[in-house]
């Protein structure tokens, strides 16, 4: 499974995670963020919830969710 992906782009919504997921947008300082970890480093990442891939802000892994 994980050879079907290899070298190939993403074509679903994604982008670069961040370490602190301070995005004050919504009221309330709330916003629809998830935490995930990144599978070479395990850095925390905090991603968008519509997101189906990013990459790490420590080290730039391609991760998918």
């Amino acid at each position: 499974m994980a050879d079907e992906k290899t070298g190939k782009k993403p074509e679903k919504e994604g982008g670069s995670g961040t370490e602190k997921g301070g995005d004050s947008s919504e009221a309330g300082g709330r916003s629809r963020q998830l935490l995930y970890t990144c599978f070479n480093d395990g850095a925390g990442n905090y991603v968008s919830s519509n997101w189906t891939w990013f990459t790490c802000w420590r080290c730039g892994a391609l991760n998918y969710m």
